[in-house]
């Protein structure tokens, strides 16, 4: 084995003398860092199970800040600071459990940009990890895991706040997991429009998850009940993936914590909206919340309050066409 790239490109590493270890190989090494290469510069990383070091190794060559090794083995502790003499870098090496490693940076407030598991593949002890991570929050929310494993195992994601994607290297898969990124969408949606739509679609190209909340404004008299005005946004929501609908009466900042979002979405239609938008953004960063405004060509003429005459007039052209079946059902009027 050898490091792969930076300072220490080319530093042989030595390997487990039995079977009992499995180090990553020099090739896969090499393919795992080319997917995470983005996330290593000054980067605080976990190798659990880290075995010979060497991914750690190579995580401090190619620049990460800080690496924590862990590993419950005498062995393979001795032979962690065996790889790590000549190395220069911040690390601690820890001779526990992974259990009592990640409870420590728990309570230690510790958070990481880069975690590698890679427990003995014939274990369950790989995907008790990884939702031990979950589970206590450990990842930074631009962070990544790498958690290797036999090819001839599932893995199936249980946590819905996380995604993964998945790389097979012959006898060996790593699955790539990273937080999910989510946005909310929120307004009256009385009712919900082609514009609105459009909003929601560009959105979803620029986020994996998008809740569609129903709020209610206290100055507005709504012409749609609470349940229709839902039941559109739920109808839209089936037609695209990624997006889902719900309904508060809570204040939208609220809302987005309970949703796990990281950030507002807004569709403005010009200048005119911009000054009382502007304001509801101070309004959504001082509680911790940025809001991007999405303007989209071609629906700058459509509010809802155009979209609400001609739906009395029976004109549907400016509501999304999914719904137009729901807004003519006896089960739609039912709602009111």
């Amino acid at each position: 084995m050898r490091v792969v790239a930076g300072k220490y490109r080319g530093k042989n590493l030595a390997s487990p003398k039995n079977d009992d270890v499995r180090p990553t190989t020099t090739r896969i090494k090499e393919t795992l860092f080319n997917i995470v290469q983005g996330y290593v510069t000054d980067s605080v990383v976990l190798d659990l199970f880290a075995g010979s070091g060497a991914l750690g190794i190579e995580a401090i060559s190619r620049g990460a800040k800080h690496v924590d090794f862990v590993d419950r083995s005498k062995d393979s502790i001795a032979l962690v600071y065996q790889n790590l003499k000549g190395i220069d870098g911040e690390y601690t090496v820890q001779n526990v459990d992974f259990m009592s490693a990640l409870r420590s940076a728990y309570v230690q407030k510790v958070k990481y940009d880069l975690i590698f598991i890679d427990p003995p593949y014939a274990s369950p002890l790989g995907e008790i990890a990884v939702q031990t991570v979950f589970d206590l929050e450990l990842l930074k929310d631009d962070g990544i895991i790498v958690y290797e494993h036999g090819s001839d195992k599932k893995f199936e994601l249980a946590d819905a706040r996380y995604k993964a994607r998945t790389k097979v290297m012959g006898t060996v898969t790593a699955e790539i997991v990273t937080h999910k990124t989510v946005a909310m969408m929120a307004g009256s949606f009385d009712p919900f429009t082609r514009g609105h739509e459009a909003v929601l679609d560009e959105a979803l190209a620029r986020f994996d998850e998008v809740v569609v909340a129903c709020l209610i404004n206290p100055d507005k008299n709504y012409t749609f009940s609470d349940a229709q005005r839902l039941a559109i946004a739920e109808e839209v929501c089936k037609c695209k993936k990624g997006a889902r609908a719900i309904f508060s009466s809570r204040d939208a900042v609220d809302v987005a914590k309970e949703v796990g979002a990281s950030v507002l979405v807004r569709g403005i239609r010009g200048d005119g909206d911009k000054a009382y938008e502007n304001a509801m953004a101070d309004y959504n960063r001082e509680h911790g919340f940025d809001t991007l405004f999405i303007e989209v060509d071609g629906y700058r003429d459509i509010s809802s309050t155009l979209v609400r005459e001609q739906i009395e007039n029976g004109n549907f052209k400016n509501v999304p066409a999914c719904v137009i079946p729901l807004l003519n059902s006896e089960e739609f009027r039912n709602l009111a």
